[in-house]
């Protein structure tokens, strides 16, 4: 009895909560590199522009 108990308290269970957030730190490393990359990019280009 305490068995079918069991068994039927495993269907009635909530599945788990979504506790997954937003990783900000990847995401702000993944902007600096970007706005960091793009600002080296083109400013060489700029310096080559104004050599030439």
């Amino acid at each position: 009895m305490e068995r079918d108990r069991q068994h039927d308290d495993a269907h009635t269970e909530q599945p788990p909560q979504d506790t997954e957030q937003r990783p900000l730190g990847a995401l702000a490393v993944t902007g600096f590199l970007t706005v960091t990359i793009l600002v080296l990019w083109f400013g060489m280009y700029a310096l080559n522009l104004a050599r030439s």
